[in-house]
């Protein structure tokens, strides 16, 4: 199997998150995404782009007849047949389900309509890594905000800030857009002046607590281009 296929890659990624990737297939590909970037990378973002799904999707409790038909194909023993449906177990169920229904759908238009990827659907994402090509911080960009989200694989300076900027073309003084989260996920608000078609790079500096002083870049660590999908 290619697996310096790109686009066998994301396939490969977004069933391995979504579970369906099974046995002697999963195991492969367990393994490797210990020896390859690209395959980790991959994983992270569908990781992302479905954790997203799963939050903005509404919690709808089946009906009655519904859950009934589910019921009468399961083990009476299990679940009773008067019992009421669990509400959250059932608002999980469905929301995974619309979940692999968008996956599926993703995987179709990457398998038939390559070319008409960005036309559907116009997303950016950036991804720095260190030295040793380990992510440290993907970014996802949306409407209003950046999602950032800080990778198990950075320790972080605890007397020190990191602090992310775009470079504008055309422009020699870089633009803040705010502080980096050390661990987790943080929600930046979208510069006034943050356009996909106009950054040429977009840059991590370490700070003193608290951000750069003087508006500029203390100390360049990573650069890295903004992607858009």
């Amino acid at each position: 199997m290619n697996y310096e296929n790109q686009t066998l890659i994301d396939m490969l990624a977004a069933e391995y998150v979504l579970g369906t990737l099974r046995g002697s297939a999963r195991d492969r590909f367990t393994r490797l995404m210990l020896t390859s970037t690209r395959a980790r990378e991959a994983t992270w973002m569908w990781e992302q782009h479905l954790n997203n799904l799963a939050s903005s999707i509404e919690s709808v409790p089946p009906d009655e007849h519904v859950w009934q038909k589910i019921v009468s194909r399961i083990d009476p023993q299990v679940i009773p047949i008067t019992s009421k449906p669990n509400k959250s177990k059932s608002s999980i169920l469905q929301a995974w389900s619309l979940i692999a229904t968008a996956a599926c759908i993703v995987l179709a238009l990457i398998i038939w309509q390559p070319q008409e990827i960005t036309k559907v659907k116009s997303e950016q994402i950036a991804l720095f890594k260190n030295e040793a090509e380990q992510p440290l911080w993907f970014i996802d960009v949306k409407d209003e905000n950046l999602s950032i989200r800080a990778a198990t694989a950075l320790v972080p300076r605890t007397d020190k800030d990191y602090e992310l900027w775009m470079i504008l073309k055309g422009k020699d003084a870089p633009v803040s857009l705010g502080l980096l989260p050390k661990s987790g996920t943080l929600e930046l608000p979208k510069h006034i002046e943050f356009d996909a078609t106009e950054i040429s790079l977009l840059a991590i500096s370490l700070e003193p607590l608290g951000g750069s002083p003087n508006g500029s870049p203390t100390e360049v660590l990573f650069t890295t281009e903004l992607i858009i999908l």
